[in-house]
């Protein structure tokens, strides 16, 4: 232990315990783990301070505020990243403020806004880490990550709503099938405040794109084979089967004409007397057609046979 200023002082890693007296009893495995990989990204020091109090053995001291940090430090020097008598810059506080302090600092800590969490790691994406690395630092997912660089390039004025708390997670989200911030106000300010759900948001910003189960894209080998002829697909990074939308239906849609009309001429041969062929029904344009019932008819004998 060495002093550092008048209550600052440099302890080992290994000469610090839980205290007792800390307020706060259960820490995530995972939370521990993102802490970890932040003190790597930055260096392993701590950019802040843990508090302290003299333990109950000569030359241990009991952590009051900062046990996660501490935790995160003890998984590193498990994992051999740092060594076991790290040296941690500590606060030393009388044990009398023991549970005043540990309470102040999770009780009357305020988490990051999530808004200002998407800007920190859009900010992180701009300077050219990658998202491979940002995941990394902060132990989470890839897709996580992109999820949250999608929110964060939704239109200003919708993440100020999403602050001011008149928006959602889930209608947010939503707008992150677009990259045009005129158009996502648009549409947001265009729907009445009792249908802005998130199916109706996407399907107002989607406009022509169709979803994989369309029949155009069924009928020439879905997905897969329309990305192959270079169409365009708009993913949704909030659609848990990540399948998108193909943009550019018209690659299709010549394709899927040709393969009704052979179906058509089958059909032609069998006895039709007329075929019309659409690729999609609207069911206003039947009204002007009757509708012919089965009948039951004496059979021939060739027919019987």
């Amino acid at each position: 232990m060495t002093n550092t200023n008048s209550d600052i002082i440099t302890i080992a890693l290994d000469k610090l315990d839980r205290d007792p007296k800390n307020v706060r009893k259960t820490y995530r495995k995972e939370g521990i783990e993102e802490l970890a990989a932040d003190i790597r990204a930055d260096g392993f020091p701590l950019l802040q301070n843990i508090v302290v109090r003299k333990g109950g053995k000569r030359g241990r001291f009991f952590v009051i505020a900062g046990e996660r940090r501490r935790l995160a430090l003890t998984l590193l020097a498990e994992a051999g990243e740092i060594a076991r008598d790290f040296a941690v810059d500590s606060r030393l506080c009388d044990e009398a403020d023991a549970t005043g302090i540990s309470l102040a600092e999770n009780f009357m800590r305020e988490d990051m806004h999530p808004v200002d969490e998407y800007e920190a790691f859009k900010v992180l994406a701009e300077d050219g880490v990658s998202v491979v690395d940002i995941a990394a630092r902060f132990a989470t997912t890839e897709t996580i990550v992109k999820r949250r660089l999608a929110l964060a390039r939704v239109s200003p004025a919708l993440l100020q709503l999403y602050r001011s708390e008149e928006m959602n997670l889930e209608q947010l989200s939503a707008f992150t099938i677009s990259d045009d911030h005129e158009e996502q106000v648009r549409v947001w300010e265009s729907l009445p405040s009792w249908n802005r759900n998130a199916y109706t948001i996407k399907a107002a910003l989607r406009r022509d794109a169709i979803a994989p189960s369309d029949k155009r894209i069924r009928m020439n080998g879905g997905m897969e084979a329309y990305e192959q002829a270079g169409g365009e697909v708009k993913r949704d990074l909030f659609d848990e089967r990540g399948q998108g939308y193909a943009v550019e239906v018209v690659l299709f849609e010549p394709l899927a004409a040709e393969k009704l009309e052979a179906l058509a001429g089958e059909l032609r041969l069998k006895g039709r007397a007329w075929l019309d062929i659409q690729p999609e029904i609207d069911w206003r344009d039947l009204n002007g057609f009757g509708r012919v019932y089965p009948e039951q008819v004496e059979q021939t004998g060739a027919e019987q046979a």
